[in-house]
């Protein structure tokens, strides 16, 4: 009898605490990490990193849970809107109280539908477009964090590509919502002294060849903007891979080839000045906690420009070009964990 009945007191308690538990979780803020790309970007890594550093350092409960689309390394709007309807459910199943997504493509195919609604809150990063692109102006329930490709940084450093003398500079990118955001970035940019004698947004790595070998004797730089997911040709909608581009182009390319993301010289590039990840990580995930902490009638947190940059380069491959940059630029280079002798 006495076992019986301390079994049921036992069941009975063990019931409580697993309904405390689950109280327990169903109360803590939810925050949903929304990635365009895949999980193995460098960028993303680095994004992630801020992020990771700016949540451990916070005290209150928090459920975190990261969603990577992998958007751009996609061949085709058919697997794009695939990715955006798991995306879509994964909110709906999680019902994030916070979503932080990064980078253009997660605001056109899944976020942009969220502006004006209660929940979730929508903390944008490392977005080319403005924020009206994606209907934010005014939204009560959107703020994050702007990236401003480093353009003065580039210009600067342009000087030392012809030894002081004014550059030819091409541009080329693909032709998704990154590209075609940094591009406008680019038109709007004062070059002077230097030159933009082109600008080329194309959709697939056969038209990026023929661009490229058309620079020969027109342009001393080209300027690589977002390049995720080329297919191979219009007919071959395979994704050529990333590394593979940038070998090609740094084997072919009689300009001398600029990255503006930190994958190019990680993945064989000789030169790339990007923004930095890890900061609108940091700063998207400090916006995420302020904003949950203040309750859930509390304005946004002002909405910023990301100012800082990062350096990436090869020295080998810069060298085989006759480009010597100064120690500035190597110290900043290793300071980033990205220069390679």
């Amino acid at each position: 009898m006495k076992s019986g009945t301390l079994a049921v007191l036992t069941g009975a308690a063990l019931v409580v605490a697993l309904l405390l538990l689950g109280a327990f979780n169903l109360a803590k803020p939810r925050i949903l990490v929304l990635h365009s790309s895949d999980r193995n970007s460098s960028t993303v890594i680095r994004m992630d990193e801020g992020i990771h550093q700016t949540l451990d350092k916070n005290r209150q409960p928090m459920s975190v849970r990261w969603h990577y689309l992998g958007i751009d390394g996609m061949p085709d709007e058919e697997h794009r809107e695939d990715a955006a309807t798991v995306g879509l459910r994964t909110i709906e199943q999680f019902n994030p109280d916070v979503v932080i997504a990064v980078d253009d493509e997660a605001q056109e195919y899944v976020m942009r539908r969220f502006a004006g609604l209660e929940r979730p809150k929508v903390i944008f990063t490392a977005i080319d477009h403005e924020p009206k692109t994606y209907g934010y102006v005014g939204a009560a329930n959107v703020t994050g964090v702007g990236e401003t490709v480093p353009l003065t940084a580039i210009r600067d450093m342009l000087q030392y590509v012809k030894k002081g003398q004014p550059v030819r500079l091409a541009i080329l990118g693909d032709a998704g919502p990154t590209g075609k955001g940094q591009v406008k970035q680019v038109e709007a940019f004062n070059w002077a002294p230097h030159s933009v004698v082109g600008v080329h947004t194309l959709g697939d790595f056969a038209a990026w060849q023929a661009a490229i070998k058309g620079m020969d004797g027109k342009a001393d730089a080209v300027l690589l903007l977002s390049a995720g997911g080329l297919p191979a040709s219009p007919t071959e909608r395979a994704v050529v891979p990333y590394p593979d581009v940038i070998k090609w182009i740094e084997t072919n390319a009689k300009p001398l080839p600029i990255g503006a993301d930190i994958d190019y010289v990680e993945h064989g590039g000789g030169l790339s000045v990007a923004s930095s990840a890890k900061a609108m990580g940091e700063i998207a995930a400090a916006d995420a906690l302020a904003w949950v902490k203040a309750g859930p009638a509390a304005p946004p947190p002002q909405a910023t420009q990301n100012t800082r940059y990062s350096v990436g380069m090869r020295e080998a491959a810069l060298r085989a070009r006759g480009i010597s940059l100064p120690s500035i630029y190597i110290e900043a280079s290793r300071l980033d964990r990205l220069y390679y002798p």
